[in-house]
C-alpha cells in the first residue's frame, strides 16, 4: 500500500527546493529568442521568488553562513555534492559518456570510503575529477528541445525539458531512498540554498501594484488579472529568462569549463559564482 506521506511529496517538494536552479551570474547575455507564452504569469512567479528569497530566506542563510565555522559548512555542502555524483554517472551513461561516467562512479567510491562518506573531497586532491551533468543535458543530447520557458514557485527558471528532468530525478531519488527519501530532498536542498545561492543585495526592493480590477469586454476571451510587480536590485526578468537559457545551451555544448561546474540534482547542474 502506498503511504499516505507520499501524497504530499509536491508540496514538500516545492517547500524545500529553493534555488536549485539559480540563474549563473556569469552565463552570457545574449541568447536566440525565447518562447515565453505564460509571461505574465512567469513574472508573477518571479517576483514571488524574489521577493521570498529577500525576505525570507535570506536572513537564515545569512545567519548560517556568519555562525556556522566554515569547516563544516565546507563539510556539510562536500557530503550532498557526493551524493550527487550518481547522477553525474547516469546521465554521462546516458549520453554515451563513459570516460565521465568511470571518473563520477570513481569519485563517489574514494570520497565515501576515504572522504568518510563525503565530509572530505579526497577524490579532488588525487586528481578525479568529473563534469556535472543532469538529466536535463542528457535529454538535450539527444536532441530534445527546452519547451516553453517557465519559472516555477522557490524553484526559480526552468523549462518543460529541465522540469521533466528534474521530477525524473525526484522520483528516482525517492524510489530508491523509500521513505528516506523526502528526508534526502529536504536536506540537500537546505544544504544546497545554504551553501550555493546567491544571495540579493540590500538595496533589494519589490513593490507589487495590485491587478485593474475592470472587467473585459463582453466578446473578449478570459484573462487571469495578475499584479503588477516592480523590482530593485536585482536582474530583470528579461535578463534572468536571457541568462537561464543561454546556461543551458551551453551546457548542452559542453562549453562552460568542468571546474566552474555544481551538479544538484534536484535542481540540474549550477554554475559556480
Amino acid at each position: 500500500m502506498m503511504r499516505a506521506s507520499r501524497t504530499c511529496l509536491p508540496l514538500a517538494l516545492a517547500g524545500a527546493i529553493l534555488a536549485s536552479m539559480a540563474v549563473p551570474a556569469s552565463a552570457q547575455v545574449t541568447t536566440p529568442s525565447v518562447w515565453d507564452p505564460l509571461e505574465q504569469l512567469n513574472r508573477a512567479t518571479y517576483a514571488f521568488n524574489t521577493a521570498f528569497v529577500a525576505v525570507v530566506a535570506a536572513p537564515v542563510i545569512s545567519a548560517y553562513r556568519s555562525t556556522v565555522p566554515e569547516t563544516v559548512q565546507t563539510g556539510v555542502d562536500n557530503i550532498f555534492t557526493n551524493l550527487r555524483e550518481p547522477l553525474t554517472a547516469l546521465s554521462s551513461g546516458m549520453q554515451g559518456d563513459f570516460g565521465n561516467f568511470g571518473v563520477s562512479l570513481g569519485r563517489f567510491a574514494i570520497n565515501t570510503t576515504a572522504g568518510i562518506g563525503g565530509v572530505f573531497d579526497v577524490a579532488t586532491r588525487m586528481g578525479w575529477t568529473s563534469r556535472p551533468e543532469d538529466f536535463g543535458t542528457a535529454m538535450c543530447s539527444y536532441g530534445v528541445p527546452p519547451g516553453p520557458f517557465v519559472v516555477l514557485p522557490f524553484v526559480g527558471p526552468s523549462n518543460t525539458r529541465e522540469a521533466v528532468g528534474t521530477l525524473a530525478t525526484y522520483g528516482l531519488t525517492y524510489g530508491i531512498a523509500d521513505d528516506y527519501g523526502l528526508g534526502y530532498v529536504v536536506a540537500d536542498r537546505a544544504a544546497a540554498a545554504a551553501n550555493d545561492m546567491p544571495l540579493p543585495a540590500a538595496e533589494t526592493s519589490i513593490v507589487v501594484t495590485p491587478a485593474p480590477t475592470t472587467p473585459p469586454a463582453a466578446d473578449a476571451p478570459a484573462t487571469p488579472n495578475l499584479p503588477t510587480v516592480t523590482t530593485t536590485g536585482v536582474p530583470s526578468y528579461e535578463e534572468v529568462r536571457a541568462q537561464y537559457a543561454a546556461f543551458r545551451e551551453q551546457l548542452c555544448t559542453d562549453a562552460i569549463p568542468a571546474a566552474e561546474l555544481k551538479a544538484s540534482p534536484l535542481g540540474g547542474v549550477i554554475r559556480l559564482n
